[in-house]
């Protein structure tokens, strides 16, 4: 296999999970956050999603060339005002992250009542963990031992649940590999 099999392969993979994000979120308006609006791959550009949908406003822990509204932050620490956004969305963010407590608590406070949050992760199955300990060693080695929490669809969903701030509305398995998750705020 050729890199740019593996490319388009990769490019195919990203903007397929794009068009299942942008309808979940399309009838929730433009005022949108996505959180982690770095690269998802070395052959996508940085604010691949923003860019894929033509709004928004992206954060993240370092500086990304964008060109829609960015701050540098963390999801732990969104540096937001109390419900300041329509829509919050963090594609593969999550699993990069050990405080997801913390991350959800902070997505719940910046969104607005009746807000969207839609976050994509891995749906760590068997086959999910062969295939990442395999691209890890090969192609993905950037992502090396990036990954800090490695649950199931069945346990993020549960983790949702019992969070008490989320209304899981839809969650959809992708390629075998990833989970989304559309949840609407719920007041506290």
């Amino acid at each position: 296999m050729g890199i740019g099999f593996i490319d388009s392969l990769k490019k195919r993979h990203h903007y397929g999970r794009y068009a299942i994000v942008a309808s979940l979120i399309k009838p929730h308006g433009k005022n949108l956050l996505d959180v982690g609006c770095g690269s998802p791959s070395s052959c996508m550009k940085e604010g691949s999603f923003l860019r894929y949908l033509g709004y928004g406003q992206g954060i993240d822990i370092e500086h990304r060339d964008i060109e829609f509204p960015f701050k540098i932050g963390d999801i732990k620490n969104l540096p937001f005002k109390n419900q300041s956004f329509d829509v919050v969305t963090a594609l593969e963010v999550m699993e990069h992250i050990d405080d997801y407590s913390t991350a959800l608590r902070e997505v719940h406070r910046v969104l607005k009542q009746n807000g969207i949050f839609v976050m994509t992760t891995p749906h760590n199955t068997f086959f999910f963990r062969i295939f990442w300990n395999i691209w890890e060693k090969t192609f993905g080695r950037k992502w090396k031992d990036t990954h800090l929490t490695f649950f199931k669809k069945e346990e993020w969903l549960d983790i949702l649940r019992k969070s008490g701030i989320f209304k899981i509305e839809k969650a959809i398995d992708y390629w075998g590999v990833n989970v989304i998750v559309k949840m609407s705020k719920m007041p506290q």
